[in-house]
């Protein structure tokens, strides 16, 4: 998937896209193209600079370390239809990290949080069941 094509982004966040290492999510509809790993999709705040998004864009690789590394964890970004789209039907405030397993959904953690709150949120979120297995 091609990088977010967002210069209103904050440099740390677009220069972790356009140098391929987040794949871009331009729509909800591809987010059912990403690997089989569940996804940390961060929503950045697009078309509006937010203070918090460069210090997730910093937090979210270590994050996933922390919670077993890339092998069992992909991060991708959200291009501005699929935040929107997000935003709108999970009612979050940006910036925010949306779990995604099989391109759905599971949950989301909204703005900038203390490192112990990330990882014990995102555990819950990632032990969750899958919409599919209800």
């Amino acid at each position: 998937m091609p990088p977010v094509a967002a210069p209103d982004l904050h440099p740390l966040v677009r220069r972790l896209s356009e140098a391929g290492a987040w794949p871009a999510v331009e729509t909800l509809e591809d987010a059912a193209h990403l690997d089989a790993r569940d996804h940390l999709l961060f929503l950045p705040s697009h078309g509006k600079a937010h203070l918090e998004s460069p210090d997730i864009a910093v937090v979210l690789p270590e994050l996933v370390k922390a919670l077993g590394g890339s092998e069992a964890i992909g991060i991708a970004i959200a291009g501005p239809k699929a935040e929107s789209a997000l935003r709108e039907t999970l009612s979050l405030a940006l910036p925010a990290i949306v779990v995604l397993r099989a391109g759905q959904p599971v949950g989301a953690i909204a703005r900038m949080r203390d490192w112990d709150e990330y990882l014990d949120k995102l555990r819950v979120l990632l032990a969750a069941p899958s919409a599919a297995t209800h």
